[in-house]
């Protein structure tokens, strides 16, 4: 599948400790790797919204992401710890 990462994303796991930047790494190489977003398992659609938004869920932190269906393509939106991941004013969603 193609994954995009937008900007800020890559400066967020600049800021993050050594090991979950090794854990921010590893969930988007099984993301690249998976043939459709269904094949990974700690995927799950955001509620409230009629848009293909997900989160994948790692450790105290969360990647908000749109799935492009018909392109099978993955844009990450953004890398925030939990207690902040839904606060966030400039999601999609909000």
């Amino acid at each position: 599948m193609k994954v995009e990462i937008v900007k800020s994303v890559c400066k967020e796991a600049e800021k993050l400790p050594k090991p979950y930047r090794n854990m921010v790494d590893e969930q988007i190489e099984i993301l690249e790797n998976a043939k459709t977003l269904y094949d990974v398992s700690n995927i799950f659609k955001i509620q409230g919204t009629n848009e293909p938004y997900y989160r994948l869920k790692f450790g105290a932190y969360r990647l908000m992401m749109y799935y492009n269906e018909k392109t099978n393509c993955l844009k990450i939106l953004s890398l925030t710890h939990r207690k902040d991941t839904y606060k966030k004013q400039n999601l999609p969603w909000r």
